[in-house]
């Protein structure tokens, strides 16, 4: 008789929390309001200092180099102006190629709520 008490009163106990549907503890969500929809997307952003030291840099190497590539050619006044010119164009092509130096990318991600209401 105690058995059949104790296991009737655990049936009971199990029955009961079977009725229960999910988790007691999770929030209940109603069919008519759906979960809100989040809409995400990623930005690329450049910075750009302002006095950034890759710009001189490129200049003086690339001048350097120009001139010394320049030098290699011509004969007498020739050759100055070989080395002139070799110097002009490796200090153009070295000013922009630093300059790419003095630029850092990053990237934000903005997201907006598009749920209709």
């Amino acid at each position: 008789m105690k058995h059949s008490a104790i296991s009737a009163a655990l049936a009971a106990v199990l029955l009961a929390g079977c009725s229960q549907s999910g988790n007691p503890n999770s929030p209940q969500t109603s069919a008519a309001t759906p979960p809100p929809k989040v809409v995400c997307s990623e930005q690329q952003v450049q910075h750009k200092q302002e006095w950034g030291t890759g710009g001189v840099a490129g200049t003086v190497i690339g001048g350097a180099a120009g001139g010394l590539l320049g030098n290699q050619f011509g004969r007498g006044k020739g050759n100055t102006a070989m080395t002139a010119a070799g110097a002009v164009g490796g200090a153009v092509a070295g000013h922009e190629i630093g300059k790419d130096q003095d630029t850092r990318t990053s990237y934000t991600e903005h997201c907006h709520d598009v749920s209709t209401n």
